[in-house]
């Protein structure tokens, strides 16, 4: 009953009131525009870049996580283990991957969908997974006593991360296998 109360009441106020005519109709049409169309814009394009980079995503998720395993695996190994330090520098390195991923990705959108974009693109995520990746990869060969991961595969990184020469990383063994070169 309480419900039917307000409805009536609220239904009075509006009869009573002065009721805008076209023009004020308009404006406030184009206020509600301006003010909620930008975040429904921003929204569904939120949407549809999600939808394209649910892989990448997840794997920069699984990066992150695995990074504060293994981090606090190796301090705990030298005794340098901290709670506090360890979410401080977590959240550190997810705010600094997700900026980095976000300016790339704003460089990379404006450029038109062609070879060199889809390039850029692979490099960006590349580039973006390196960070929690390779110190994943640090740690757990000063874990494993510099066993583990194999030598070749840190001195490729090392070289990568010096040169930034994609070759560096993935490489091209076929001209080191060839007897006589």
């Amino acid at each position: 009953m309480k419900i039917y109360g307000l409805k009536l009441y609220a239904w009075c106020v509006l009869l009573s009131a002065h009721k805008p005519n076209f023009w004020e109709k308009l404006a406030y049409y184009g206020k509600l525009l301006a003010t909620v169309g930008p975040i429904v814009a921003m929204t569904q394009a939120f949407e549809t870049w999600f939808v394209s980079n649910q892989i990448f995503i997840g794997l920069v998720l699984v990066a992150l996580i695995i990074n504060m395993i293994i981090g606090g695996a190796y301090h705990y190994k030298l005794h340098t283990f901290n709670h506090w330090e360890m979410a401080r520098s977590n959240i550190k390195m997810m705010a600094g991957v997700y900026a980095l991923y976000i300016l790339l990705e704003m460089l990379r959108s404006v450029a038109e969908d062609n070879i060199v974009s889809e390039t850029f693109k692979a490099l960006v995520q590349l580039t973006t997974l390196l960070w929690p990746v390779s110190k994943s990869l640090k740690n757990l060969y000063i874990i494993y006593d510099k066993k583990f991961p194999p030598a070749f595969i840190m001195e490729r990184l090392y070289n990568f991360e010096k040169t930034g020469n994609i070759q560096d990383l993935y490489g091209n063994d076929s001209h080191e296998n060839t007897p006589g070169q």
